[in-house]
């Protein structure tokens, strides 16, 4: 597949890439100012049809708007891999949604979307695709950690915390807790969606914890964060107990600092230029042949 896209004509690449890019672009940020405003037609699809809170719409917008910012823009190559896998995460959600609703029909469009998104994904230039090695790129991080056995401890503690977290939480959504069920009904959601998520949730754990893949740990990162933050917000928004909104804001916080803190070798391009010991120009180069 990479050889059949690397063999498209570069003019023709240039072209399909931005007119798909600009699609998705264009619906993010449009639709996003719709799910804000909470117009007639979002509460009608959104809360009537598939039957989510009314705050999923807001959530949704400022998600949406400042992505669709990150795509257009030229470079932010890490920032965009979030970008597309939100992207995705919400196409695929939506088609999910309507599909589990009966509404076959509407989840095709979610569809075309998230496949409009991957075709965006495959054909973007070296400059928004691969972080570049050593570089400065994030020079204005207040602090570089070093790699060393704290470091690596706090590393395998928080991410074993979260993957763990997810993993367990996945499970009790998929077979449908009652416990689980009643909790997520209690948030506003309709009962489908344990089965969405969940089925997200379990594929966390084998992105993250094996060494390697460093694109596909981008993503599952990703996932984790909105899956945490989301359900932050969620407590905030249904005035659960306190004690809801203070763990999912701690793995929340878990899942960045094992982000910040994952050793080099499991990091798409290199996060912190000056972290670790010197390279010469022979293992630089090697790095940069290695990235994805």
């Amino acid at each position: 597949m990479i050889r059949a896209i690397d063999s498209i004509n570069p003019r023709s690449r240039t072209i399909v890439y931005w007119a798909a890019t600009l699609i998705i672009a264009a619906e993010s940020s449009v639709g996003g100012f719709w799910d804000l405003l909470r117009i007639d037609y979002v509460r009608d699809v959104l809360e009537q049809q598939l039957s989510y809170p009314p705050y999923v719409a807001v959530v949704l917008g400022l998600w949406k708007i400042p992505g669709a910012v990150v795509l257009v823009l030229p470079r932010l190559p890490r920032l965009k891999e979030w970008v597309y896998a939100g992207e995705i995460f919400v196409y695929t959600g939506a088609a999910a949604s309507h599909f589990s609703t009966g509404d076959i029909e509407s989840g095709t469009g979610p569809l075309g979307f998230a496949t409009v998104t991957m075709i965006s994904w495959a054909l973007r230039p070296g400059n928004r695709r691969d972080p570049a090695p050593h570089t400065a790129s994030l020079a204005w991080l207040p602090f570089a950690p070093a790699q060393n056995t704290f470091t690596t401890i706090l590393f395998w503690a928080t991410t074993l915390s979260f993957t763990g977290a997810l993993l367990s939480g996945s499970v009790a959504d998929l077979i449908q807790r009652p416990e689980t069920l009643a909790g997520m009904q209690a948030l506003g959601y309709p009962a489908y969606f344990l089965l969405i998520i969940g089925s997200w949730k379990v594929l966390c754990a084998p992105a993250i914890l094996p060494p390697r893949f460093t694109r596909l740990k981008e993503w599952a990162y990703a996932g984790a964060f909105f899956n945490f933050s989301g359900a932050v917000i969620s407590h905030l928004a249904s005035g659960s107990e306190w004690y809801h909104v203070g763990y999912t804001f701690l793995f929340t916080l878990c899942t960045l600092t094992s982000w910040a803190l994952r050793p080099n070798n499991r990091v798409l391009g290199n996060l912190y230029p000056h972290r670790g010991r010197h390279q010469s120009p022979d293992e630089h180069a090697s790095a940069a042949h290695r990235i994805g």
